[in-house]
């Protein structure tokens, strides 16, 4: 079982990383993949997300250290704003999808609608 702050996750579906500008549901996306502020973890199944400070913002490479994270969260799917090469190639190679938004005001509750309709 993982448990993911405060989550738990029996199965290991599909697990959703969206970057977030600010620490609420009302936040916008933020483009910046390595460099955002804060990770939206969000579990379709249950409907359940949390939300956690990027603790890899300062960080050298922030972006595949960022990636080496997720992936050990059991994320599958990346959704953000833009990565670099090292991260693009990273991502391939883990087989872990990444969706790109180039919407610049769009709300972290709007992301979650749209993945939830699918």
């Amino acid at each position: 079982m993982l448990i993911l702050g405060g989550l738990k996750y029996k199965n290991m579906g599909k697990i959703y990383a969206i970057t977030s500008a600010g620490k609420t549901e009302k936040s916008f996306l933020d483009l910046r993949f390595g460099k955002c502020a804060n990770i939206v973890f969000f579990d379709p199944e249950t409907n359940e997300y949390t939300i956690q400070e990027n603790q890899f913002l300062e960080a050298e490479h922030s972006g595949i250290a960022l990636v080496e994270y997720l992936q050990e969260k059991g994320v599958n799917t990346i959704i953000t704003g833009e990565v670099g090469p090292m991260v693009s190639d990273k991502l391939e190679k883990e087989k872990i999808q990444l969706v790109l938004l180039h919407e610049e005001r769009i709300k972290i509750e709007e992301v979650i609608q749209r993945i939830s309709r699918r």
